[in-house]
Parts: structure tokens; sequence; C-alpha cells
């Protein structure tokens, strides 16, 4: 294979103006152009692109178009011809090209290679980059057009590789470091993602499903206010690919099915039928999530404000309910009530849906957001996960859980399947389950020892993994689990991951809320008013809660050593600073360099990946009598340790998602420190049982 690699071709670049761009023209301006074959009588890929200066940061924006074509002439010709005619984003680049014709230029790609389905990937593979580039502000053509197999196929990372890496020499800014785009989270929740084969059956059966219901709720017309649409819930545990699939679907339906459920051809034009398409709302609970998908949505001109298409539950609920109304009957400034909806979107996604309410509280004066949401939308698909349910807040009654979670009959399967909740709700559900396991690259025995530990069954020996290969290439590397003896170790092997140039730069440290932290307080017991997580060396060798009574220093930038007595590091966000900067506010946490010296929690990481996790248990996880504990008096979450109307108890329920939580984020190596010592003991043993 590495001989073969060998001899497949350079990609052959070359960057022109867009403008009266012409093949004699071409010749003219490159009389030595070795490579003209590749360029005109082969397929290619082209990218063009404009750039402008932000006005507010001082920093070049790009918008780029990505296509592939048989003819770049022709396909040239037709963007700035008719296209500029009947498209309002080509007429604009147009009129910039035609006033200033350097403004607005294309790099066309060729290779010797290249054949129709190798192209296809390659403009899949540049526009899933070129969403993770910070300087791209928005891209233009979002066909997904990941191949299936084809010959030859196996040429095709090559081939991207040397292409990304030729175009990055020629403008870095543009076309940024390989592992610099990877740790994106905008990347890794791209709608570009080759899908699975699983990913690709739950796609399909979505979307027929949902034609159908759209096109029985038009005809039908039966839907009226209040009534619950149709729910497809999709279920998989953490790493299963859920965010993408609903990535994947979002950018399909906004742009592919119709109100009567029709698809539209997947063409330059469809992607302007706007008049036919569905109304689509992704909703997301989680913040940092929330951030990405609106990233997103803008970038690919699937909404032009924050907001608008992505949005937080509640904001939905309220644009779809009836204004509240005084005495008088007359309609009250900026209030709604919630117990009368009043409208309906034809489909809603909600990501990371079991992190909806269940109940009421200031912010949201309802009973349960997902029922709210579906008497609101004509369909809804949820992506629902009960082993990441955190706070009471969120859990559900066990026997409509069981309801909900149901597997419903294959043969009713687009139709839905009637459900009915203790409480007497009524509605068609659909359910899909996915299996994979797409975030953890490791053996099945590995991802076996995290599930046992994480679902709080018992924690055996710590197996050895291997590296994959295929013949002669590496494939995957082997998955690293260690137990430190000191959180300070387990810090700077961490931070030395983050210095790693081989694409496993975005590690970071995490920890169970074991610790106080109050948001938009100052701690008034920390020199610099930091909520801190805490731990001080004992002389008999045990890590304690907190700092010792003398130690007044709080976080000390830089100042960790090896085998130190201390450890003190701020919790996330208490080293970032408001910035004016709209692109840093929407940065994921684990993005932002300064966070490399904070403690991640599942406030800040739930949802996204990191290379490595280093996770600090705290006190909220024991080992007693051979068993996994969990310690809800430990546990500084109220918000997972709280009774739920004062009566019932889910602390050890939410303990046990937490520590699930932190412990599957790591996508090549998992690094532990318990503060228990009894757990800590065991954990160090299981990894001694391992190196047996």
């Amino acid at each position: 294979m590495s001989r073969l690699r060998n001899r497949i071709p350079a990609p052959v670049i070359t960057e022109v103006e867009c403008w009266n761009f012409s093949r004699d023209a071409f010749k003219q301006a490159h009389p030595r152009f070795k490579d003209f074959e590749f360029i005109f009588d082969y397929p290619t890929v082209y990218v063009i692109y404009s750039r402008d200066e932000n006005r507010r940061g001082h920093r070049n924006e790009y918008l780029a178009y990505v296509g592939e074509t048989n003819d770049i002439v022709s396909r040239t010709y037709q963007h700035f011809g008719p296209d500029a005619k009947s498209r309002e984003d080509w007429r604009e680049l147009a009129a910039q090209a035609e006033s200033d014709p350097e403004s607005v230029r294309q790099y066309i790609i060729g290779n010797a290679h290249f054949n129709k389905s190798l192209t296809l990937d390659v403009e899949n593979r540049m526009m899933q980059y070129l969403l993770g580039v910070d300087a791209v502000k928005q891209l233009n053509n979002r066909r997904a057009n990941a191949q299936g197999s084809y010959y030859p196929q196996y040429e095709f990372e090559d081939i991207f590789s040397k292409t990304w890496k030729a175009l990055h020499k020629r403008n870095p800014e543009l076309f940024p470091l390989e592992s610099v785009i990877r740790d994106s989270a905008l990347f890794k929740a791209s709608p570009f993602h080759q899908l699975t084969k699983e990913q690709h059956t739950a796609e399909e059966e979505i979307l027929a499903a949902t034609r159908a219901a759209l096109s029985r709720q038009s005809a039908e017309d039966h839907l009226v206010d209040g009534d619950f649409g149709q729910l497809i819930l999709v279920q998989g545990a953490a790493g299963t690919g859920k965010t993408v699939l609903i990535s994947h679907l979002f950018n399909r339906l906004s742009r592919e099915v119709t109100i009567k459920g029709e698809v539209i051809d997947d063409d330059d034009e469809a992607e302007d039928s706007k008049e036919e398409g569905v109304t689509a709302y992704v909703l997301i609970q989680h913040n940092e999530q929330r951030h990405v998908y609106n990233q997103v949505a803008k970038k690919l001109g699937l909404q032009k404000k924050t907001g608008e298409v992505v949005q937080k539950p509640t904001s939905f609920i309220r644009s779809f309910s009836e204004p509240k109304l005084d005495e008088e009957g007359n309609p009250i400034s900026g209030q709604r009530d919630i117990n009368k909806p009043n409208g309906r979107a034809d489909i809603v996604l909600i990501d990371e849906a079991h992190l909806l309410l269940t109940q009421g509280n200031q912010g949201y004066q309802g009973k349960n957001m997902l029922l709210d949401i579906m008497r609101r939308a004509k369909v809804t698909v949820a992506v629902f996960d009960p082993a990441q349910i955190l706070q009471s807040s969120q859990q559900w009654d066990a026997d409509d859980l069981a309801t909900l979670l149901s597997p419903t009959d294959n043969s009713s399967w687009h139709e839905g399947e009637d459900t009915t909740l203790k409480t007497g709700e009524h509605f068609l559900r659909s359910s899909i389950l996915l299996k994979q396991q797409m975030r953890i690259s490791a053996s099945d025995k590995v991802i076996r020892w995290i599930e046992d530990f994480a679902a709080g069954r018992h924690i055996g020996a710590i197996p050895r993994d291997h590296a994959e290969w295929k013949g002669k290439k590496k494939v995957r590397d082997a998955y690293e689990i260690k137990v430190f003896s000191s959180p300070v170790n387990l810090f700077l092997a961490i931070k030395e991951k983050t210095s790693e140039a081989e694409d496993k730069g975005l590690s970071r440290v995490l920890a169970t809320y074991d610790w106080a932290y109050k948001n938009k307080a100052k701690n008034e017991l920390d020199p610099d008013g930091m909520w801190n997580v805490e731990l001080h060396l004992e002389y008999d060798g045990t890590w304690r809660m907190g700092l010792s009574e003398e130690d007044d220093k709080g976080f000390e930038k830089g100042a960790d050593a090896a085998n130190s007595t201390r450890f003190c590091h701020p919790w996330n966000y208490c080293l970032v600073h408001p910035s004016s900067s709209k692109l840093e506010e929407e940065t994921a946490w684990a993005e932002k360099p300064e966070t490399v010296d904070e403690i991640g929690s599942t406030y800040t990481i739930q949802g996204f990946d990191l290379n490595f996790a280093g996770v600090i248990i705290g006190p909220s996880v024991k080992f007693r009598d051979g068993k996994i504990c969990f310690d809800a008096s430990s546990s500084k979450n109220s918000q997972a340790t709280n009774r739920r109307n004062g009566t019932l108890d889910y602390s050890e329920m939410n303990l046990r998602n937490e520590l699930s939580v932190l412990l599957k984020r790591g996508v090549h190596g998992l690094y532990l420190f318990a503060v228990d010592p009894e757990l800590q003991a065991e954990l160090l043993r299981a990894q001694e049982a391992g190196e047996l």
C-alpha cells in the first residue's frame, strides 16, 4: 500500500480571476503551465472565494463556494452568467467581480486520478473542512455528496490530504492546518460527514416518516392548535453519532423536503426553492451546543441571524403561543401564555432532548418541554439518551419513560404507533436506536470497561489496547487509559497532550461537580474571587479536598510541577473574560486556548469530543464493599441532588449519569484520578491487573 500511495499523483492547483475566465485567456496568462489538460479536460474541484475585512475585529473574512465539474469554463460562466440573474448570492458576487476582478478568485484543483466519484468526495470534504474555518463567514453550496464505494476510493484520503496541504501553503488563512480543523466543534457537528450505514439507514427512515406525516397532515389538515404532532425519537448512547445525524437531517430537510412531503431535485436551483420548503427548527437546551449549531446554520445560509431557526426550547415555545391578555383583553407586551399554543412549525429537531425540563421553573412556566414542543410542530425529531439526564427537573416518570423509549413496530414505523402517557397525552410515535460507538476510538474490550465503570456496575482489570493496522497502514492508535496517583501529574500529562502536533491537541481536564461554583458571583474565600477545584496532599499521602489551612495563594498560572502537594485550578469560564468579539463568545469552551488551565464540567463538555480527557473524580463517587457508590452529600450540584417536589430522590441516578458523561469524552484516551481513597486504590489495582 505504501508503494501505491507514492504513485498517487500530486494535485494540480491554479488560482485565477473568475471574471472573463476562459481557456484562451488562461493560456495567455500562464504560458508555462504544464498540466493544462488536468484543469480543462479532466473533472475538477473548485473553490470560489471573496475576501473582506471585519470592521470590528480587523481580520479577514471569507465567503466561499465549493463545487465540482467536468467543464470548469462552462461552470464558471454558469455561475457568473445565468446563476447571477436568478440567485441573489451569485448576483452579488458577479457585481463585485465585474467592478473589481481581483476581489473574486477561484482555486481550480485537478488530479490525474480524478473521476466523478472522487471529485464529489473531495468537494464534500472541502465543504466539511471550510465550515470549520473561523475565517469563513459564509459557505455556499451546502449539498452533502459523500459517496459510497467506488474505484479508487482507497486513494481519496491521500489525495485530499495532499490537496489541502498544497492549498494551505498558498493561503494558510483560508486553509489552516488539518489538525486545527479537526479540533473544531464546527467540523465535528458538520452536516458533510459521511454517514455510517446505521446513520444513513436512520436518516432515510426519518425522512420517509417525515414526508409521510407532512403529506398526511397536509391532505387531512386535521391538526388544530393544541394537538400533538408526530414524534420520532432517536435513541443512542454518548458517542453514537446523534449530533452528526441531526445536523445532516437539518441540512437536508431545509433544502429537500416540501410542505407536501415531496423531495426537491438535488441541484443548485433547488436550493432557492424556499417557497416550497418546510419550516425546520433546531432546538437545543445546552448553551455550548446551541452556539455551534447557530454558527453552522449561519455559515450555510440556513438562517440570516443567530436564533432565527436555531433556538432555545423556551424561545420556540413562546413564539408559538398566544399573547397574554390584560383584564381588558389587550395583549401584554412581551408576554406569552404557553398554555395556549398558536401556530405550528413543520419540523422541529431537538438535539440532547434528555436535557429538556419535565417540570416548570422561573424561566419556564410549563410542565413538560417535549410535550409543549410537540403541540407546536407537525413532526418532532428528538435525540434522547436517558443515561445523560443530569438534573432532577429533567427526570421522567419511570412508566412514561419506558413507554416513550419502547421500540415501535416496523410495520407501522412511518405512520407512527399510538402512544399514551399515564397523564393521558396521546400521540403518534416512532423510535429508532443507534448502537455503533463512534467517539471512543478503542477496542470493544476497552469500550466495555469504560461502559461498566460509567454505569456504576464494576471496575475490572483495565484492558490493554493495541493499534489497528490494515496492511502497513495504521488506521487507529491504541486507546490509552491511565490512572494517576496525583491530580497535578494528571493535569501536566493532559497539558502535554495539548502541545502535541500530531492531531491530538484538543485535550482538557474535567471534574465531577464536587467543588463549589456560583455563576456571576465572586468567591469571597479566594484571593482572585474565582471558584476553583482545589486539593492538597496530606502527610499520609492522601489527597484531601480544598487547600491546606496555611495556603492562601489561589490559582497560580504555570506553577504546576510534577509531584506537587497542591492542586488549584479554576472552574470553566473563570478565566474567560467577556469579549466584544461575537466569534469569541460563540467558540466552544474547549477550543479557547486559556481553558487549558481551567477544569471543565458537564455544563461545558456534554455533547463534545476531546482527544484526551483527564477526569478528576470527586468524593461524590466512592468505592465501598466492592461496589461503586454515589454520595449526594459530597456533591455541590444542587440541581442533581435536590428532591423533586420535595419527595422524589433522583440523586444517585443523576450523579451516575454525570460520571458517565465525563468518562465518555475522550476519543483517544482517558486519564483518571479519584479523590476517594478506596476508589483511587481500586482504580490503581485495576491498572496493575491490566499490566500483568
